[in-house]
């Protein structure tokens, strides 16, 4: 049960945790089904005995999850008896939670410039966005360590980023505040968390996939109330001009920015120093893949294809590596994930007022999600099979 616990606590989705742990209760000789969802966890042992577990939502830590995934292997293949994989598990339990606090709020910043160069903005709005991104990173850190309430935290991030990347569009010059806010606060906006709530429902997972939706939709929610709050307060004092359209992304400079994405991408899932290259590799794969694809199919296809791609990937790695899929997966989607679209679009409702571009950007948030989870889907498929004929050949 405390191994169940760990790894919700580390973000695996139902549609893992479950499987994974009814495989390790079956190593240990006890017949037990597992139930999860974002907020609880309900454990079944033979038809006599149910516990539940209250447990809370929490960042993604693929450090622990790697550390947590070694463990349930040598359970499973009896390397280790209880006694030792207990303490083995108050070990890993205990383990130095990610980077410093420094390290943290650059990666912040980091993140925010390198995708403002992604998708398109200027000088201006990438020095903008990276240091916005510093002053987000500042308060994420301040406030977790104060241990406020979540939303609290998107409010406050939203609004400060939106106010000081309004104050620049209005006072110093031109630029683009709408991408400043998305780039600053990316690390925020719960693309991923939407994407996996889609592929729980899509495997039938339906109270977590709900659950976990419902919680994505008013984290995104909540960071852009606080986005609408701080350019109101802005135009209030000095009309905020109109937004310049975004150029069209380089390729060379989408390419040298991939690398930094990717280290910044490992301090905020804390992942291990040796968890690194592949993490770099799964983002080169993921975005390559999207380019290719997006050179002779449309948007749609592009994603699914490219979510294929760093699936198939994943699960090779993590056969060959020994390491788990989501620490190759997880960074590949998260190029993907449609999170800036919803932000984007409820933000053409909330703050332009602009209700037939919000609900089209919407639209298109779900269908992207839906892409993703197809590629998803596919290789469930396409790796159950090669592993069947795997296994008939041994």
């Amino acid at each position: 049960m405390e191994l169940a616990r760990s790894l919700h606590a580390c973000g695996s989705p139902a549609y893992e945790l479950d499987l994974e742990m009814e495989q390790v209760a079956a190593s240990l000789g006890r017949e037990a089904t597992f139930f999860s969802t974002p907020t609880a966890l309900f454990v079944t042992f033979g038809r006599d005995e149910t516990r539940l577990l209250r447990v809370y939502p929490s960042d993604t830590n693929l450090g622990r999850y790697a550390a947590l995934f070694e463990l349930q292997r040598s359970i499973q293949e009896e390397q280790l008896d209880v006694p030792q994989a207990w303490d083995r598990l108050t070990e890993i339990n205990e383990m130095r939670d990610g980077y410093g606090p420094a390290i943290q709020i650059a990666s912040h910043g980091g993140v925010a410039a390198c995708i403002s160069v992604l998708v398109g903005g200027d000088g201006m709005v990438v020095f903008s966005a990276g240091v916005i991104g510093l002053i987000v990173g500042v308060l994420v850190v301040w406030l977790n360590h104060l241990r406020h309430q979540v939303h609290l935290i998107n409010v406050v991030a939203g609004f400060v980023a939106s106010s000081i990347a309004c104050v620049i569009q209005a006072f110093v010059g031109s630029g683009n505040f709408e991408l400043t806010s998305l780039a600053a606060l990316i690390l925020l906006v719960p693309g991923l968390h939407l994407t996996i709530s889609i592929n729980e429902l899509a495997t039938q997972n339906l109270a977590s996939g709900s659950a976990r939706f419902a919680g994505a939709m008013t984290t995104l929610l909540t960071i852009v109330f606080g986005v609408s709050m701080g350019y109101g307060l802005v135009n209030a004092i000095r009309p905020v001009p109109a937004s310049l359209p975004l150029n069209s992304p380089d390729l060379f400079a989408s390419a040298l920015v991939l690398v930094p994405i990717g280290l910044c991408v490992a301090v905020t899932f804390r992942t291990r120093y040796r968890d690194i290259p592949w993490l770099l590799m799964s983002t080169l794969v993921g975005y390559g893949a999207l380019r290719l694809a997006g050179t002779t199919f449309g948007p749609f296809a592009s994603v699914g294809i490219a979510s294929f791609v760093a699936s198939v990937t994943s699960h090779f790695a993590s056969n060959r590596l020994g390491i788990p899929t989501a620490v190759m997966l997880l960074p590949a989607l998260l190029l993907l994930v449609p999170g800036s679209l919803g932000f984007s679009g409820f933000s053409q409702i909330m703050v332009q007022e602009d209700l037939p571009s919000g609900i089209r950007l919407t639209a298109t948030m779900m269908l992207t999600a839906v892409s993703i989870v197809a590629g998803l889907l596919l290789t469930d498929v396409v790796v159950s099979r090669s592993e069947k004929q795997s296994s008939e050949e041994g």
